[in-house]
């Protein structure tokens, strides 16, 4: 299977890929850990498209089943593609923003 999350930060992303992930025991990979350089001397760098694309074809390639999630679309068409279910994650703004605070 493959399953992937989309949604605003705080809609529960990564609650439910976590729940998914163990339910069905399928890898869980969190499309923050591709956007972001986390090797980086400067917070918040963006790793190139290029590096998050390559990074991402990785994961659909050396993967059968997969659940993907993060708020992210633009890069990521591929693993829409891909997948056998889509969840949109679509919260009110009051339920969200709790959250984040």
């Amino acid at each position: 299977m493959k399953i992937h999350i989309i949604g605003c930060s705080g809609s529960g992303k990564t609650y439910l890929a976590n729940a998914l992930s163990k339910k069905y025991n399928i890898s869980h990979f969190d499309l923050d850990d591709i956007q972001w350089d986390n090797n980086a001397k400067e917070y918040g760098k963006k790793r190139t498209l290029d590096e998050r694309k390559a990074l991402l074809q990785e994961i659909l390639y050396n993967n059968d089943e997969w659940i993907i999630e993060g708020v992210y679309y633009a890069w990521v068409q591929q693993s829409f593609d891909e997948a056998d279910k889509i969840y949109v994650l679509d919260m009110p703004g009051y339920l969200y923003k709790s959250r984040i605070l």
